[in-house]
């Protein structure tokens, strides 16, 4: 019995004695998973693509520069979305919102009227919408489309899928559109694949004007027929400009709306979309007063459709 003892108190001695140890090991371990699963998600559920910005190895803040550099020599009334009676107009859209409240909360405390899309069919899809429309800012469907490399990349519960016929398109459609309230229009989530078939975009877009719904093409694919197909059915629409945080980066997203400020000769409007990054949001709250002081001006992305 006594020896069970000794036995017991020098375990017990020993746990104490590497305690600070494995506590540590246990810390480093926790953030390395945390951020794995972070860069998981940065990669597998967030689909951009570079358009308009040209293809290479440059940051996305260089992109942004050269991009906006380029279109000096470009007409305003050439481009696309802008308006040459008022410049200095920005509609920030923050995607891939339902998956919690928290960071609704925070994008209700910046000071500005910033866009929020909603994924349908999730747990917090239909709260956050409408906390949302009480706090006066614009909703719209953020709707799951096709991506390439489908199904082993998945676009979520609601999906629009090239395989659908034009029935299942438009109940999956009217299905998705009734689970997000309070909408006034709608951009795709991923779509890189379903965005390219022209037929099919059609169908959805067809849905929408009768539905009296805009739609921001969010540019997944540079083949995308969104643009054009709504021109041709005279639905109002407009493109996404830039994608603020491919890479999930604090510093490179302050950098890219900074350089949009110091650039704001160059343009009239933008369309920017991010997604509920604690560091997109941080650094988009830090942009709001620098864009104040310059007379740029956020306005909801209704106030930019064409």
């Amino acid at each position: 019995m006594r020896d069970s003892q000794k036995r017991v108190k020098g375990r017990v001695s020993y746990s104490k004695r590497r305690s600070p140890a494995s506590w540590i090991w246990a810390f480093v371990l926790f953030a390395a998973v945390v951020f794995a699963g972070y860069s998981l998600y940065c990669w597998r559920y967030v689909e951009t693509a570079t358009v308009p910005f040209p293809s290479g190895e440059e940051g996305a803040a260089v992109k942004v520069a050269k991009n906006l550099g380029e279109r000096e020599n470009v007409k305003p009334e050439d481009m696309k979305g802008e308006k040459t009676e008022a410049k200095n107009r920005i509609a920030i859209v923050i995607d891939d919102m339902g998956y919690n409240l928290s960071a609704l909360d925070e994008i209700l405390q910046i000071d500005a009227p910033i866009t929020v899309s909603i994924l349908p069919h999730l747990t917090h899809s239909v709260t956050v919408a409408q906390k949302a429309n009480r706090a006066g800012r614009e909703v719209i469907l953020h709707l799951p489309m096709e991506p390439d490399g489908y199904p082993e990349k998945r676009p979520g519960s609601g999906a629009l899928l090239l395989r659908m016929d034009r029935d299942e398109i438009i109940d999956q459609l009217e299905e998705d559109i009734m689970d997000v309230p309070h909408i006034s229009g709608v951009n795709n989530h991923m779509g890189s694949k379903f965005m390219e078939d022209e037929e099919k975009v059609k169908i959805v877009l067809k849905q929408l004007k009768g539905r009296g719904l805009f739609f921001l093409d969010s540019l997944t694919t540079k083949n995308s027929k969104g643009i054009q197909v709504a021109r041709e059915i005279g639905l109002r629409h407009v493109g996404r400009d830039i994608f603020l945080d491919n890479d999930c980066d604090f510093k490179e997203t302050l950098d890219i709306l900074n350089r949009i400020a110091e650039k704001q000769d160059k343009w009239n409007t933008l369309v920017i979309i991010g997604h509920p990054h604690e560091s997109t949001i941080r650094a988009i709250r830090e942009a709001v007063p620098v864009f104040r002081d310059r007379q740029i001006h956020i306005v909801p992305l209704s106030g930019l459709i064409q």
